[in-house]
Protein backbone atom coordinates (compact mmCIF):
# COMPACT_ATOMS: atom_id res chain seq x y z
CA UNK A 1 0.00 0.00 0.00
CA UNK A 2 1.13 3.68 -0.34
CA UNK A 3 2.86 4.81 2.72
CA UNK A 4 3.03 8.14 4.49
CA UNK A 5 5.07 11.04 3.33
CA UNK A 6 6.34 14.56 4.98
CA UNK A 7 8.76 18.77 4.57
CA UNK A 8 14.09 20.29 5.61
CA UNK A 9 12.32 20.70 5.36
CA UNK A 10 9.12 19.46 3.55
CA UNK A 11 7.65 16.01 4.64
CA UNK A 12 5.66 13.35 2.78
CA UNK A 13 1.85 12.63 3.34
CA UNK A 14 -0.09 9.63 4.04
CA UNK A 15 -1.46 7.54 1.09
CA UNK A 16 -2.90 4.19 0.36
CA UNK A 17 -2.24 1.51 -2.00
CA UNK A 18 -5.04 -0.26 -3.53
CA UNK A 19 -2.81 -3.66 -4.30
CA UNK A 20 -3.76 -6.04 -1.60
CA UNK A 21 -3.04 -9.27 -3.31
CA UNK A 22 0.62 -9.88 -1.38
CA UNK A 23 -1.59 -9.51 1.70
CA UNK A 24 -2.24 -12.53 3.87
CA UNK A 25 -6.22 -12.48 4.98
CA UNK A 26 -8.01 -14.78 6.69
CA UNK A 27 -11.46 -14.14 5.21
CA UNK A 28 -12.54 -12.89 1.60
CA UNK A 29 -14.76 -10.31 3.89
CA UNK A 30 -12.17 -9.11 5.61
CA UNK A 31 -9.87 -8.40 1.91
CA UNK A 32 -13.19 -6.90 0.32
CA UNK A 33 -13.84 -4.33 2.95
CA UNK A 34 -9.87 -3.61 2.90
CA UNK A 35 -9.87 -2.97 -1.15
CA UNK A 36 -12.74 -0.74 -1.04
CA UNK A 37 -10.97 1.61 2.03
CA UNK A 38 -8.19 1.63 -0.84
CA UNK A 39 -10.13 2.86 -3.40
CA UNK A 40 -12.07 5.30 -1.49
CA UNK A 41 -8.64 6.77 0.02
CA UNK A 42 -7.96 6.92 -3.55
CA UNK A 43 -10.45 9.47 -3.69
CA UNK A 44 -9.47 11.27 -0.45
CA UNK A 45 -12.58 10.10 1.00
CA UNK A 46 -11.38 9.50 4.17
CA UNK A 47 -14.12 8.71 6.60
CA UNK A 48 -15.44 5.96 3.94
CA UNK A 49 -11.81 4.12 3.66
CA UNK A 50 -11.95 4.69 8.31
CA UNK A 51 -15.47 2.55 8.17
CA UNK A 52 -14.31 0.19 5.79
CA UNK A 53 -10.59 -0.33 7.63
CA UNK A 54 -13.23 -0.53 10.81
CA UNK A 55 -14.87 -3.66 9.30
CA UNK A 56 -12.11 -5.53 8.32
CA UNK A 57 -10.39 -4.93 11.80
CA UNK A 58 -13.35 -6.27 13.49
CA UNK A 59 -13.15 -9.47 11.46
CA UNK A 60 -8.97 -9.75 11.50
CA UNK A 61 -8.18 -7.33 14.80
CA UNK A 62 -4.56 -9.13 14.73
CA UNK A 63 -4.11 -8.44 11.14
CA UNK A 64 -0.95 -6.16 11.21
CA UNK A 65 -1.70 -4.62 7.65
CA UNK A 66 -5.39 -3.60 8.09
CA UNK A 67 -3.68 -2.09 11.42
CA UNK A 68 -0.86 0.05 9.65
CA UNK A 69 -3.68 1.42 6.97
CA UNK A 70 -5.92 2.47 9.53
CA UNK A 71 -3.38 4.44 11.36
CA UNK A 72 -2.91 5.91 7.64
CA UNK A 73 -6.27 7.02 7.70
CA UNK A 74 -7.01 8.06 11.20
CA UNK A 75 -3.85 10.14 10.48
CA UNK A 76 -5.36 11.74 7.12
CA UNK A 77 -8.34 12.50 9.33
CA UNK A 78 -6.23 14.41 12.41
CA UNK A 79 -6.94 11.62 15.27
CA UNK A 80 -3.25 11.74 16.15
CA UNK A 81 -3.33 9.39 19.21
CA UNK A 82 -5.73 6.87 17.49
CA UNK A 83 -3.35 6.52 14.44
CA UNK A 84 -0.23 6.40 16.88
CA UNK A 85 -2.09 3.50 18.86
CA UNK A 86 -3.01 1.45 15.71
CA UNK A 87 0.49 1.69 14.08
CA UNK A 88 2.14 0.68 17.70
CA UNK A 89 -0.36 -2.45 17.62
CA UNK A 90 0.32 -3.20 14.22
CA UNK A 91 4.20 -3.11 14.97
CA UNK A 92 3.49 -5.20 18.06
CA UNK A 93 2.20 -7.41 15.98
CA UNK A 94 4.91 -7.32 13.33
CA UNK A 95 7.84 -5.80 14.39
CA UNK A 96 9.92 -5.51 11.24
CA UNK A 97 7.42 -4.16 9.43
CA UNK A 98 9.49 -1.15 7.59
CA UNK A 99 5.97 0.20 6.34
CA UNK A 100 4.80 0.41 9.96
CA UNK A 101 8.10 2.29 11.00
CA UNK A 102 7.91 4.79 8.45
CA UNK A 103 3.94 5.46 9.19
CA UNK A 104 4.59 5.98 12.58
CA UNK A 105 7.73 8.22 11.95
CA UNK A 106 5.34 10.94 9.72
CA UNK A 107 2.33 10.53 12.50
CA UNK A 108 4.65 11.18 15.33
CA UNK A 109 5.80 13.81 13.52
CA UNK A 110 2.50 15.51 11.68
CA UNK A 111 1.31 14.99 15.67
CA UNK A 112 4.59 17.16 16.93
CA UNK A 113 5.30 19.38 14.52
CA UNK A 114 8.84 20.40 15.01
CA UNK A 115 9.78 17.94 16.96
CA UNK A 116 11.40 15.25 15.18
CA UNK A 117 9.91 12.35 16.88
CA UNK A 118 9.91 10.27 13.73
CA UNK A 119 13.40 10.17 13.62
CA UNK A 120 13.80 6.89 15.02
CA UNK A 121 11.14 5.27 13.47
CA UNK A 122 12.91 6.30 9.80
CA UNK A 123 16.39 4.98 11.09
CA UNK A 124 14.36 1.61 11.99
CA UNK A 125 12.46 1.60 8.54
CA UNK A 126 16.08 2.06 6.81
CA UNK A 127 17.90 -1.03 8.67
CA UNK A 128 15.09 -2.71 7.59
CA UNK A 129 14.81 -1.50 4.05
CA UNK A 130 17.76 0.10 3.26
CA UNK A 131 16.14 1.32 -0.13
CA UNK A 132 12.87 2.93 1.50
CA UNK A 133 12.80 6.50 -0.18
CA UNK A 134 10.16 7.74 2.12
CA UNK A 135 12.19 7.43 5.13
CA UNK A 136 15.66 8.76 3.00
CA UNK A 137 13.86 11.97 2.47
CA UNK A 138 11.88 12.32 5.83
CA UNK A 139 15.39 11.54 8.25
CA UNK A 140 16.99 14.13 5.90
CA UNK A 141 14.03 16.49 6.54
CA UNK A 142 14.65 15.86 10.77
CA UNK A 143 17.85 16.11 11.03
CA UNK A 144 19.42 19.14 8.53
CA UNK A 145 19.28 21.19 10.65
CA UNK A 146 21.71 19.52 13.01
CA UNK A 147 23.44 17.11 10.07
CA UNK A 148 23.43 18.60 7.00
CA UNK A 149 25.99 16.32 5.12
CA UNK A 150 24.02 13.11 6.32
CA UNK A 151 21.20 14.62 5.10
CA UNK A 152 22.67 15.87 1.94
CA UNK A 153 23.68 11.80 1.40
CA UNK A 154 20.62 10.66 2.16
CA UNK A 155 18.78 12.44 -0.14
CA UNK A 156 21.39 11.49 -2.84
CA UNK A 157 20.69 8.37 -2.07
CA UNK A 158 16.79 8.97 -2.61
CA UNK A 159 17.30 10.43 -5.82
CA UNK A 160 19.99 7.94 -6.71
CA UNK A 161 16.83 5.42 -6.28
CA UNK A 162 14.19 7.07 -8.02
CA UNK A 163 15.09 9.65 -10.09
CA UNK A 164 12.52 11.19 -11.22
CA UNK A 165 11.22 11.70 -7.37
CA UNK A 166 10.29 15.19 -7.29
CA UNK A 167 10.24 15.33 -3.37
CA UNK A 168 13.77 14.01 -2.84
CA UNK A 169 15.43 17.08 -5.24
CA UNK A 170 12.86 19.90 -3.56
CA UNK A 171 14.54 19.20 0.08
CA UNK A 172 17.82 18.35 -1.75
CA UNK A 173 17.23 22.16 -2.98
CA UNK A 174 16.04 23.47 0.21
CA UNK A 175 19.25 22.00 1.83
CA UNK A 176 21.66 23.77 -0.44
CA UNK A 177 19.72 27.02 -0.19
CA UNK A 178 20.03 26.76 3.60
CA UNK A 179 23.53 25.73 3.44
CA UNK A 180 24.02 29.12 0.66
CA UNK A 181 24.74 27.27 -2.57
CA UNK A 182 22.09 29.55 -4.55
CA UNK A 183 23.85 27.78 -7.71
CA UNK A 184 23.41 24.06 -6.88
CA UNK A 185 19.73 24.96 -4.91
CA UNK A 186 18.40 26.36 -8.12
CA UNK A 187 19.71 23.54 -10.52
CA UNK A 188 17.94 20.93 -8.27
CA UNK A 189 14.71 23.09 -7.52
CA UNK A 190 14.44 23.40 -11.33
CA UNK A 191 14.70 19.62 -11.22
CA UNK A 192 11.88 19.17 -8.96
CA UNK A 193 9.62 21.24 -10.66
CA UNK A 194 10.58 19.08 -14.08
CA UNK A 195 9.91 15.84 -12.42
CA UNK A 196 6.23 17.51 -11.34
CA UNK A 197 5.35 20.68 -12.27
CA UNK A 198 2.30 20.99 -10.42
CA UNK A 199 3.79 22.09 -7.06
CA UNK A 200 3.91 26.04 -6.19
CA UNK A 201 6.50 25.28 -3.16
CA UNK A 202 9.20 24.12 -5.22
CA UNK A 203 8.64 27.41 -7.35
CA UNK A 204 8.56 29.81 -4.52
CA UNK A 205 11.77 28.74 -3.41
CA UNK A 206 13.09 29.06 -6.59
CA UNK A 207 11.70 32.42 -6.85
CA UNK A 208 12.91 33.69 -4.12
CA UNK A 209 16.83 32.36 -5.30
CA UNK A 210 16.17 33.85 -8.80
CA UNK A 211 14.74 37.42 -6.95
CA UNK A 212 18.21 37.34 -5.32
CA UNK A 213 20.33 37.06 -8.68
CA UNK A 214 17.74 39.84 -10.41
CA UNK A 215 17.17 36.98 -13.21
CA UNK A 216 14.04 39.28 -14.15
CA UNK A 217 13.16 37.23 -17.18
CA UNK A 218 12.77 33.66 -15.12
CA UNK A 219 11.49 35.86 -12.13
CA UNK A 220 8.49 36.50 -14.18
CA UNK A 221 7.76 33.29 -15.99
CA UNK A 222 7.80 31.69 -12.10
CA UNK A 223 5.28 34.45 -10.88
CA UNK A 224 3.15 33.71 -13.84
CA UNK A 225 3.06 29.92 -13.55
CA UNK A 226 2.45 30.48 -9.35
CA UNK A 227 -0.24 32.41 -9.83
CA UNK A 228 -2.00 30.25 -12.90
CA UNK A 229 -1.66 28.00 -9.88
CA UNK A 230 -3.06 30.10 -7.07
CA UNK A 231 -4.14 33.70 -8.09
CA UNK A 232 -4.55 34.54 -3.92
CA UNK A 233 -1.19 34.53 -3.17
CA UNK A 234 -0.83 37.86 -3.30
CA UNK A 235 3.15 37.72 -2.10
CA UNK A 236 3.88 36.32 -5.17
CA UNK A 237 1.81 38.91 -7.22
CA UNK A 238 3.52 41.51 -5.19
CA UNK A 239 6.84 40.03 -6.88
CA UNK A 240 5.59 39.95 -10.68
CA UNK A 241 4.52 43.64 -9.95
CA UNK A 242 7.84 44.82 -8.86
CA UNK A 243 9.11 42.74 -11.50
CA UNK A 244 7.03 44.22 -14.13
CA UNK A 245 7.84 47.58 -12.74
CA UNK A 246 11.59 46.77 -12.84
CA UNK A 247 11.02 45.97 -16.99
CA UNK A 248 9.44 49.21 -17.43
CA UNK A 249 6.29 47.82 -17.72
CA UNK A 250 5.06 50.27 -15.11
CA UNK A 251 1.12 50.40 -16.13
CA UNK A 252 1.11 46.71 -15.56
CA UNK A 253 2.79 46.28 -12.31
CA UNK A 254 0.62 49.10 -10.64
CA UNK A 255 -2.13 47.20 -11.46
CA UNK A 256 -0.77 43.58 -10.60
CA UNK A 257 0.59 45.63 -7.22
CA UNK A 258 -3.47 46.90 -6.91
CA UNK A 259 -4.41 43.50 -6.88
CA UNK A 260 -2.25 42.29 -4.20
CA UNK A 261 -2.83 44.83 -1.80
CA UNK A 262 -6.26 44.15 -2.34
CA UNK A 263 -5.86 40.06 -1.81
CA UNK A 264 -4.21 40.57 1.45
CA UNK A 265 -6.83 42.89 2.89
CA UNK A 266 -9.40 40.32 1.72
CA UNK A 267 -7.10 37.62 3.62
CA UNK A 268 -6.16 39.04 6.32
CA UNK A 269 -10.13 39.83 6.83
CA UNK A 270 -10.53 36.49 6.82
CA UNK A 271 -8.00 35.76 8.71
CA UNK A 272 -9.47 37.64 11.59
CA UNK A 273 -13.24 36.18 11.06
CA UNK A 274 -11.63 32.93 11.65
CA UNK A 275 -10.07 33.98 14.91
CA UNK A 276 -13.12 35.48 15.88
CA UNK A 277 -14.91 32.12 15.33
CA UNK A 278 -12.19 29.76 16.90
CA UNK A 279 -12.58 32.19 20.14
CA UNK A 280 -15.91 31.82 19.87
CA UNK A 281 -16.31 28.02 19.84
CA UNK A 282 -13.86 28.14 22.63
CA UNK A 283 -15.78 30.19 24.86
CA UNK A 284 -19.25 28.06 23.97
CA UNK A 285 -16.99 25.38 24.79
CA UNK A 286 -15.94 26.49 28.01
CA UNK A 287 -19.70 27.51 28.98
CA UNK A 288 -19.36 31.51 28.29
CA UNK A 289 -22.47 31.72 25.73
CA UNK A 290 -22.84 35.00 26.16
CA UNK A 291 -19.07 36.06 25.38
CA UNK A 292 -19.33 33.47 22.47
CA UNK A 293 -22.69 35.31 21.08
CA UNK A 294 -20.97 38.40 21.68
CA UNK A 295 -17.72 36.82 19.58
CA UNK A 296 -19.61 35.50 16.71
CA UNK A 297 -21.66 39.02 16.67
CA UNK A 298 -18.44 40.80 15.95
CA UNK A 299 -17.21 37.69 13.28
CA UNK A 300 -20.63 38.09 11.51
CA UNK A 301 -20.31 42.32 11.37
CA UNK A 302 -16.82 41.64 9.50
CA UNK A 303 -18.25 39.40 7.23
CA UNK A 304 -22.24 38.81 7.41
CA UNK A 305 -21.49 35.64 4.51
CA UNK A 306 -19.47 33.26 7.32
CA UNK A 307 -21.86 30.57 6.98
CA UNK A 308 -19.27 29.14 10.28
CA UNK A 309 -19.45 31.93 12.23
CA UNK A 310 -23.61 32.07 11.99
CA UNK A 311 -24.01 27.82 12.80
CA UNK A 312 -22.04 28.52 16.05
CA UNK A 313 -24.06 31.65 16.94
CA UNK A 314 -27.26 29.21 16.29
CA UNK A 315 -26.12 26.65 18.46
CA UNK A 316 -24.99 29.41 21.08
CA UNK A 317 -28.08 30.99 21.04
CA UNK A 318 -30.07 27.57 20.98
CA UNK A 319 -28.07 26.67 23.96
CA UNK A 320 -28.68 29.59 26.04
CA UNK A 321 -32.21 29.14 25.19
CA UNK A 322 -33.38 31.12 22.53
CA UNK A 323 -34.49 28.38 20.12
CA UNK A 324 -36.15 30.24 17.61
CA UNK A 325 -33.01 32.72 17.07
CA UNK A 326 -31.03 29.92 17.02
CA UNK A 327 -33.03 28.07 14.51
CA UNK A 328 -32.68 31.48 12.15
CA UNK A 329 -29.20 31.40 12.41
CA UNK A 330 -28.55 28.21 11.70
CA UNK A 331 -30.81 28.43 8.62
CA UNK A 332 -29.03 31.40 7.76
CA UNK A 333 -25.97 28.93 7.56
CA UNK A 334 -27.28 26.55 5.37
CA UNK A 335 -28.59 29.67 3.03
CA UNK A 336 -25.15 30.42 2.71
CA UNK A 337 -23.44 27.14 2.17
CA UNK A 338 -26.34 24.43 1.39
CA UNK A 339 -23.89 21.89 1.00
CA UNK A 340 -22.15 22.21 4.72
CA UNK A 341 -23.12 18.93 6.65
CA UNK A 342 -22.03 20.29 9.96
CA UNK A 343 -24.47 23.37 9.27
CA UNK A 344 -27.80 20.98 8.23
CA UNK A 345 -26.54 18.63 10.81
CA UNK A 346 -26.55 21.32 13.88
CA UNK A 347 -30.01 22.28 12.48
CA UNK A 348 -31.07 18.95 12.99
CA UNK A 349 -29.86 18.43 16.30
CA UNK A 350 -31.67 21.79 17.55
CA UNK A 351 -35.02 21.03 16.25
CA UNK A 352 -34.88 17.82 17.79
CA UNK A 353 -34.18 19.04 21.19
CA UNK A 354 -37.04 21.44 20.52
CA UNK A 355 -39.33 18.75 19.54
CA UNK A 356 -39.74 19.51 16.24
CA UNK A 357 -38.97 15.79 14.60
CA UNK A 358 -40.10 15.08 11.58
CA UNK A 359 -38.19 18.42 10.73
CA UNK A 360 -34.57 17.09 12.28
CA UNK A 361 -35.39 14.27 10.10
CA UNK A 362 -35.64 15.59 7.41
CA UNK A 363 -31.69 18.15 8.56
CA UNK A 364 -30.70 14.72 9.60
CA UNK A 365 -31.11 12.87 5.88
CA UNK A 366 -29.78 16.28 3.81
CA UNK A 367 -26.36 15.66 6.12
CA UNK A 368 -25.96 12.41 5.09
CA UNK A 369 -27.06 13.18 1.65
CA UNK A 370 -24.21 15.25 1.77
CA UNK A 371 -21.76 13.45 3.92
CA UNK A 372 -22.78 9.56 4.22
CA UNK A 373 -20.22 9.07 6.55
CA UNK A 374 -21.11 12.03 9.77
CA UNK A 375 -21.40 9.74 12.34
CA UNK A 376 -23.39 11.81 14.77
CA UNK A 377 -25.81 12.34 11.90
CA UNK A 378 -25.97 8.44 11.59
CA UNK A 379 -26.51 8.24 15.32
CA UNK A 380 -29.44 10.81 16.01
CA UNK A 381 -31.74 9.46 13.07
CA UNK A 382 -30.96 5.72 14.68
CA UNK A 383 -32.72 7.72 17.66
CA UNK A 384 -35.83 9.42 15.54
CA UNK A 385 -36.07 5.97 13.95
CA UNK A 386 -36.21 3.78 16.63
CA UNK A 387 -38.41 6.65 18.49
CA UNK A 388 -41.01 6.08 15.55
CA UNK A 389 -40.80 2.18 16.10
CA UNK A 390 -38.10 1.45 12.86
CA UNK A 391 -36.19 -0.28 14.98
CA UNK A 392 -34.14 -2.14 11.86
CA UNK A 393 -33.82 1.03 10.26
CA UNK A 394 -32.17 2.48 13.43
CA UNK A 395 -29.96 -0.29 14.11
CA UNK A 396 -28.54 -0.06 10.66
CA UNK A 397 -27.42 3.68 11.53
CA UNK A 398 -26.31 2.94 15.30
CA UNK A 399 -24.15 0.32 13.64
CA UNK A 400 -22.85 2.66 11.15
CA UNK A 401 -21.82 5.23 13.69
CA UNK A 402 -20.45 2.56 16.03
CA UNK A 403 -18.18 1.31 12.65
CA UNK A 404 -16.91 5.02 11.76
CA UNK A 405 -16.04 5.43 15.34
CA UNK A 406 -15.66 2.40 17.57
CA UNK A 407 -14.64 4.79 20.39
CA UNK A 408 -18.55 6.77 19.93
CA UNK A 409 -19.63 5.25 23.35
CA UNK A 410 -23.50 6.69 22.41
CA UNK A 411 -23.74 5.16 19.30
CA UNK A 412 -22.21 1.43 20.53
CA UNK A 413 -25.02 1.82 23.87
CA UNK A 414 -27.89 3.06 21.47
CA UNK A 415 -27.17 -0.29 19.18
CA UNK A 416 -27.31 -1.84 22.16
CA UNK A 417 -30.24 -0.85 23.43
CA UNK A 418 -32.07 -1.10 19.78
CA UNK A 419 -30.58 -4.70 19.53
CA UNK A 420 -32.47 -5.65 22.94
CA UNK A 421 -35.46 -4.11 21.64
CA UNK A 422 -35.57 -6.51 18.52
CA UNK A 423 -34.63 -9.03 20.98
CA UNK A 424 -31.22 -9.57 19.46
CA UNK A 425 -29.95 -10.72 22.67
CA UNK A 426 -26.65 -12.11 21.50
CA UNK A 427 -25.99 -9.04 19.25
CA UNK A 428 -27.25 -6.67 22.01
CA UNK A 429 -24.35 -8.78 24.55
CA UNK A 430 -21.79 -7.46 22.56
CA UNK A 431 -22.60 -4.11 21.94
CA UNK A 432 -23.34 -3.36 25.58
CA UNK A 433 -19.45 -5.36 26.29
CA UNK A 434 -18.26 -3.06 23.79
CA UNK A 435 -19.81 0.09 26.11
CA UNK A 436 -18.91 -1.54 29.02
CA UNK A 437 -14.61 -1.59 27.50
CA UNK A 438 -15.29 2.06 26.40
CA UNK A 439 -16.88 3.36 29.99
CA UNK A 440 -16.45 1.13 32.91
CA UNK A 441 -17.92 3.38 35.42
CA UNK A 442 -21.08 3.77 33.75
CA UNK A 443 -24.39 2.80 35.77
CA UNK A 444 -26.04 3.26 32.67
CA UNK A 445 -24.21 1.00 30.91
CA UNK A 446 -23.88 -1.82 33.67
CA UNK A 447 -27.77 -1.79 33.77
CA UNK A 448 -28.33 -2.08 29.95
CA UNK A 449 -25.71 -4.79 30.18
CA UNK A 450 -26.76 -6.65 33.10
CA UNK A 451 -30.48 -6.91 31.99
CA UNK A 452 -29.55 -8.58 28.91
CA UNK A 453 -27.53 -11.08 30.77
CA UNK A 454 -30.87 -11.59 32.82
CA UNK A 455 -32.80 -11.97 29.77
CA UNK A 456 -30.17 -14.51 28.53
CA UNK A 457 -30.94 -16.35 31.69
CA UNK A 458 -26.85 -15.84 32.85
CA UNK A 459 -28.20 -15.30 36.33
CA UNK A 460 -25.36 -15.14 38.17
CA UNK A 461 -23.03 -13.03 35.77
CA UNK A 462 -26.29 -11.09 35.58
CA UNK A 463 -26.68 -10.25 39.63
CA UNK A 464 -23.02 -9.34 39.64
CA UNK A 465 -23.48 -6.69 37.22
CA UNK A 466 -26.27 -5.18 38.34
CA UNK A 467 -25.14 -5.15 41.44
CA UNK A 468 -21.69 -3.33 39.98
CA UNK A 469 -24.16 -0.62 38.56
CA UNK A 470 -26.42 0.04 41.72
CA UNK A 471 -22.56 0.56 43.47
CA UNK A 472 -21.93 2.96 40.73
CA UNK A 473 -24.69 4.85 40.61
CA UNK A 474 -24.93 5.36 44.25
CA UNK A 475 -21.38 6.62 44.20
CA UNK A 476 -22.16 8.95 41.66
CA UNK A 477 -25.25 10.27 43.42
CA UNK A 478 -28.33 12.09 41.18
CA UNK A 479 -26.46 14.83 40.52
CA UNK A 480 -23.63 13.51 39.32
CA UNK A 481 -22.55 14.26 35.68
CA UNK A 482 -23.97 11.39 32.68
CA UNK A 483 -20.92 9.27 31.11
Amino acid sequence: MMNLFLPVLCLFLFALDANAQSITFKTAEAKAHYENAARLSEKAAWAGALLELNRARELEPSNPEILVELGVVLGELNQWKEATWSLKKALDLAPSSARAHYNLGVTLDRANPGKQLGTPEYRKALQLNAKDVGSLINLAANIGDENSEEAKQLLLKAVGLEPRNAKAYFNLGLLLKNEGDSKGAIEVLQKAISSDPEPAEPRRHLLSLLVAQERWDEVLAQCLEILKRNPEDWNTRYTLAQTLIRQGKTDEGRAELQKSQEVRQSQQKQEEVKKLIDTGVSQLTRGEVENAIKTLNSAIEINPDSSQAHMYLGVALASKGNVAEGIGALNRAVTLDPSSARAHHNVGTVLMQAGQIPAAREEFEKTLEIDPYFSEAHNNLGLILSGDGQVPKAIDHFRVASELNPSYLEAVFNLGLALRSAQRLDDALRAFRRAAELAPNSPQVQLALGMTLKDKGNLQESKKVLERAQALSEAKGPNAPKE
